[in-house]
C-alpha cells in the first residue's frame, strides 16, 4: 500500500499483488481419507443490511467481484454483528 499527498488530500493506492498473496494463503484444500475440506480466500468489499436481507460483495483471487444474497429467518433476533457468522 502506498500513500501520496496531493494538496490537502491523501491518496491511498493498494498493491493488488499483496492482496493476491493473502488470498492465495487463505485458499486451502485439506483431505482426510475419503473426506475433504476446501476454503476460499475472499476479500470482503461491502456488506449491505436490509433487514432481513444481507448482501455480501466480495473479490476472489482472480479479482472478480461477486455478490452473495441471504435472508435471515429469525427476524426478531436480527443482529448485524452476528449475521455473517
Amino acid at each position: 500500500m502506498s500513500k501520496y499527498t496531493v494538496g490537502d488530500e491523501i491518496i491511498v493506492i493498494s498493491n493488488a499483488s499483496d492482496e493476491k498473496v493473502k488470498l492465495r494463503e487463505l485458499t486451502q484444500l485439506t483431505t482426510d481419507g475419503d473426506y475433504a475440506q476446501i476454503s476460499w480466500g475472499l476479500k470482503i468489499v461491502k456488506v449491505e443490511y436490509d433487514k432481513p436481507y444481507v448482501t455480501l460483495t466480495y473479490r476472489n483471487l482472480d479479482s472478480e467481484l461477486n455478490k452473495v444474497f441471504a435472508e435471515c429467518r429469525d427476524i426478531e433476533n436480527f443482529d448485524q454483528e452476528m449475521v455473517l457468522e
